[in-house]
């Protein structure tokens, strides 16, 4: 079963976060880790979209790191920080339905590397803010 999702169409089977809050000055993982299937030739990627309004202060910063592994726990970031961001004076924003990231997943990564995980780490209190993340087909 699958849904359209601000011009994507989403497996359900693919859903990283669902208006999952991002932490408060902390890390958190996605609430799942999904098996995409392994090399894809580079026509999969990931999705990171606001799911409520985000406002990063001065100082402040957000980011999002990808771990894949051969399990239903990777843990094997691979050097990957899909997005950081720290945010000068005027701070940085996205409104509900913005897209924060797309990052194609690479077709170099070992064949057996078919789960996928998130990692959001923010350095204040972002708790009440909320993203979503998939994996989709290009």
């Amino acid at each position: 079963m699958a849904y359209k999702n601000r011009s994507y169409v989403v497996d359900q089977n693919l859903i990283l976060s669902s208006a999952q809050a991002l932490p408060n000055n902390t890390s958190a993982h996605s609430t799942n880790v999904v098996d995409y299937g392994g090399n894809s030739g580079g026509l999969a990627k990931i999705v990171v979209k606001a799911n409520t309004n985000i406002a990063i202060a001065n100082g402040k910063a957000l980011t999002i790191t990808a771990s894949y592994g051969s399990t239903n726990t990777p843990s094997d970031t691979l050097d990957k920080v899909i997005f950081t961001k720290k945010a000068g004076a005027e701070g940085f924003a996205y409104a509900a339905g913005d897209t924060i990231v797309e990052e194609i997943i690479p077709d170099s990564l070992p064949d057996n590397y078919r789960f996928l995980k998130l990692t959001y780490t923010t350095t204040a209190d972002e708790s009440t803010e909320k993203v979503d993340a998939y994996v989709v087909m290009t």
